[in-house]
């Protein structure tokens, strides 16, 4: 490295601004490569992470979600109606932020029909990611509500082609 400090320096006139010139030109077009990059749509594979947040309350289960394509949620271990509210950003505890970066991955709220086998409750056909940012900037949380009794499991799913139309509620001020 230092060598070729010693050479750029011993470049005389015209070829050392020439050089130098090259080097700011070099220097100029790298946030233009990133944002080729950043634009870019490249093949990648479908993930969801899905947290789920402890709550005291029956009835109710959260999630913290973050995913980079569309996805499907399932529920299993529960017949009735399970109601889907979808938060896009607020706190989760004093310090705890969610959401800065992110957008609706579908509906902000439904209500589905569950079996008690495997049964889609929700379809998000796109990212929850809406502008760059941290996983916990880029996440939503999901509110799930059912009969106090049931406990059901619930079972995020990337790619939005993975999950079925989910069958909506009868009554759905569940």
């Amino acid at each position: 490295m230092r060598n070729t400090f010693k050479k750029l320096s011993a470049l005389k006139g015209k070829k050392r601004y020439i050089v130098f010139g090259f080097i700011a030109v070099e220097m100029l077009s790298l946030p233009a490569a990133a944002q080729i990059v950043h634009r870019v749509a490249f093949d990648i594979r479908p993930v969801v992470i899905a947290v789920e947040i402890p709550t005291a309350d029956t009835g109710v289960s959260r999630f913290l979600v973050t995913s980079n394509a569309g996805f499907g949620v399932k529920a299993s271990d529960a017949i009735g109606n399970i109601k889907t509210d979808v938060y896009v950003s607020g706190t989760m505890g004093e310090l705890s932020r969610f959401g800065e970066s992110a957008q609706l991955p579908g509906p902000k709220t439904a209500c589905a029909q569950t079996s008690g086998l495997s049964s889609d409750i929700y379809i998000a056909n796109r990212k929850t990611a809406a502008t760059p940012g941290t996983p916990p900037e880029q996440a939503v949380v999901f509110e799930f509500r059912y009969e106090a009794n049931t406990r059901p499991n619930f079972e995020f799913i990337a790619g939005s082609d993975s999950a079925a139309t989910p069958k909506s509620c009868l009554n759905a001020t569940s």
